[in-house]
């Protein structure tokens, strides 16, 4: 029996109901953008047969009938073997669950698989990252690698973001020391908070984030205020500089909880006790590793 023909209209075809924007979020799921227009379609038309897509879509039948055949492939319709053939989608929570499973098992291959290269020598250069998702992946994977100690100072933004991350490490026995400018507990003490906190969070046109790991590497970078866009961003794997780095954060850490002790009119013995449970530069690994490098002749 023949369909009826739809009325509506939209952006994918001539009589497609479907925004745009919905076919642009499918693509980026790996999809093409007639793979996406027909997905989209039948989230609306479910059940449809292929000549019906294609006359929706404005798409020639062959084209049509080869992208239902990959999106079946990929697990994201179902057709019906009787003789109409006839299309359903796969709703999107199952369809993302599938994407998900799938990513996971490719992920245990691809990491089973470079695990058996060697691994390349030490890298002292700076190298620029350029999205808000470079900059936090390799914030969040330093964070988890950590041995010792982290230094770090952010913006709430960044910083609730790699809340998870930090706790994990404390859990660990990593020592984990944070400048901030809202009160909050990270990795199980409270924070250090920033004496010009409300100058940088109502003035301040960027959002920070630096952070040092163990003294063997460190990351810096400033957000546009959406925390959309990288400003700028660097990473490192120098000793040399990392351990530059970790002594300046380290200090920037010290001075702003004596500050705030004295302000405070903490004790002589409240002002020695602002040191303990802290780790100067001499004793991290990236410093020793450094000491190591100068007596074996290699560059840091």
């Amino acid at each position: 029996m023949k369909e009826k023909s739809k009325s509506n209209q939209g952006a994918t075809g001539s009589g497609s109901p479907v925004p745009e924007e919905c076919v642009r979020a499918v693509q980026s799921l790996g999809f093409s953008e007639l793979e996406a227009s027909i997905y989209a379609v039948l989230l609306v038309e479910s059940p449809v047969t292929g000549y019906r897509i294609s006359e929706i879509l404005g798409k020639p039948v062959a084209n049509t009938y080869k992208g239902i055949q990959s999106l079946q492939a990929k697990g994201a319709v179902l057709v019906d073997n009787g003789s109409t053939r006839t299309v359903r989608a796969v709703p999107p929570d199952e369809l993302m669950g599938q994407m998900e499973s799938g990513f996971r098992q490719r992920r245990r291959e691809v990491t089973e698989a470079l695990a058996k290269l060697k691994p390349a020598q030490k890298d002292v250069r700076v190298y620029q990252l350029s999205t808000v998702d470079q900059v936090m992946e390799r914030a969040r994977q330093m964070i988890q690698n950590s041995r010792q100690v982290v230094l770090i100072c952010a913006f709430p933004q960044p910083l609730e973001q790699l809340r998870e991350d930090l706790d994990k490490s404390a859990e660990r026995g990593v020592g984990i020391n944070v400048k901030g400018y809202v009160p909050a507990s990270i990795g199980g003490s409270e924070l250090l908070l920033s004496s010009e906190a409300d100058y940088f969070l109502n003035q301040f046109p960027a959002q920070e984030l630096s952070l040092v790991v163990d003294a063997e590497q460190h990351l810096i970078a400033m957000f546009d205020p959406t925390m959309k866009n990288v400003l700028q961003g660097i990473w490192s794997g120098s000793l040399l500089l990392s351990s530059y780095q970790y002594n300046s954060l380290y200090n920037e850490l010290i001075l702003t909880r004596l500050t705030r002790l004295i302000a405070a009119g903490a004790s002589t013995e409240e002002l020695s006790g602002a040191l303990e449970r802290t780790y100067p530069l001499t004793q991290t690994p990236g410093f020793h590793n450094l000491l190591s490098s100068f007596q074996q002749g290699d560059h840091p």
